[in-house]
């Protein structure tokens, strides 16, 4: 396994999975504060997997995920129908779309994948990504997103209360126009 990380990339990681972030500087601190106090230094050795771990197998994931996205994108982009966000409904469930809208809110959550919602001029609608938003795409940009239309339950997200959801876009990729 290779795994090539620059500073941008650590730099990119950080803005875009700030849970994972978090949880590494809660290593960092409590590392360096066991070895001030305890001034013995198998707790910085003990500690260097799990300080690696939290840097590089989120960092790993991303990548995974980016590459996956990379390589789906064009098959939706040759296959998927174009939709307004009114037309996404049940009959639609499943089904490969295209919306075209403005990126309306990016929210980084626990994973390295985002939710974003997009508006255009029928609606709105959110989309959990696979992969960060690329480079480059800012919030009130206008962009192609390309998905699946699947089931978000209002009270408990992928499972619920029959009758209870409304759609929501398992993005593959994201274009700015």
């Amino acid at each position: 396994m290779q795994l090539n990380v620059s500073l941008s990339d650590l730099k990119r990681h950080a803005k875009t999975t700030p849970s994972a972030f978090i949880s590494l500087m809660i290593c960092l601190v409590f590392t360096a504060w066991s070895l001030y106090i305890s001034r013995n230094i198998w707790i910085l050795i003990m500690a260097i997997p799990f300080i690696l771990g939290l840097t590089l197998i989120p960092i790993k994931i991303s990548q995974m995920n980016k590459e996956l996205s990379d390589q789906l994108l064009p098959e939706y982009i040759h296959y998927a129908n174009e939709y307004n966000i009114s037309e996404i409904n049940k009959d639609t469930l499943n089904q490969r779309v295209k919306i075209v809208g403005k990126l309306d809110k990016i929210i980084y959550g626990i994973s390295t994948k985002p939710t974003i919602r997009i508006k255009d001029d029928t609606g709105e609608i959110f989309s959990n990504l696979i992969s960060p938003v690329p480079e480059g795409i800012k919030k009130g940009d206008i962009i192609e997103l390309y998905g699946v239309v699947a089931k978000h339950y209002k009270f408990f997200g992928i499972m619920g209360i029959p009758n209870l959801w409304k759609p929501k876009i398992y993005g593959i990729g994201v274009r700015k126009i």
